[in-house]
């Protein structure tokens, strides 16, 4: 499989996506570095290296740790520095159950789906597969999230899907060891949650919803001690 292409933010990216805020930049290229693995998982960050590839001093990078501890990536080691939060166990099984929790319930609440909507989501389905016998670990990865955000987008909740964005970036972690230990369930876990949105049954597509984030969940725990290390095989993400 391809490598991921390293996260280097430029002044054209900067000036247009963050304005004057050095220590945005910093803060938005450790935490993609860290979902997209770049950063691996219990690594030590750093400092002078993350300032020179963002052109910024020390101190933004150090106020931009500071921000991402508060976020769980970054855990401050006494006299070890700043290292990127360890993946473990306890973390999936937390970030799993709040998310069942939520995104359920997001699923629920959303909107009847149109003619139209059913349409793009069965396309995004069938765009995953594609990418998948690719190879196409980021692809997939961006599209298994436009899948399930193009639901919870119609829950009217704007407090509820900013809890969803803040775990689906800390489960994006989790869903890119998956992509080297999964077969086709889950493209039709996928469709099965369609097809009870296109027939307006959203209690049912919210059930099935809960089943295909346990089974992401009882796979990353079987696979763990092997799912933690790089991934180097091609799969699909949930």
């Amino acid at each position: 499989m391809p490598r991921s292409r390293k996260p280097i933010v430029d002044g054209a990216a900067r000036s247009s996506a963050y304005g004057d805020s050095s220590v945005d930049v910093v803060v938005q290229h450790i935490r993609q570095g860290i979902i997209d693995g770049h950063y691996g998982h219990d690594t030590k960050l750093l400092p002078s290296a993350i300032a020179e590839r963002c052109g910024t001093s020390f101190i933004p990078v150090r106020e931009a740790m500071r921000i991402l501890e508060s976020e769980g990536f970054v855990t401050f080691r006494h006299n070890r520095g700043a290292w990127v939060t360890p993946l473990s166990l306890e973390d999936l099984e937390e970030l799993y159950d709040l998310r069942i929790e939520i995104e359920c319930e997001a699923v629920r609440r959303a909107r009847p789906c149109s003619e139209r909507d059913i349409e793009l989501l069965r396309d995004k389905v069938q765009r995953i597969q594609i990418a998948n016998r690719r190879h196409e670990t980021s692809k997939v990865v961006e599209l298994n999230r436009d899948v399930h955000f193009l639901i919870y987008r119609r829950c009217n909740s704007p407090r509820r899907l900013k809890l969803i964005e803040q775990l689906w970036m800390h489960a994006e972690r989790y869903q890119r060891m998956s992509v080297g230990f999964r077969d086709d369930a889950a493209d039709e876990e996928h469709r099965t949650i369609i097809d009870y949105l296109a027939a307006g049954d959203h209690n049912a597509a919210a059930d099935a919803m809960g089943d295909h984030l346990a089974s992401t969940r009882a796979l990353l725990r079987a696979a763990f001690p092997v799912a933690a290390e790089p991934v180097g095989a091609t799969g699909t993400a949930r």
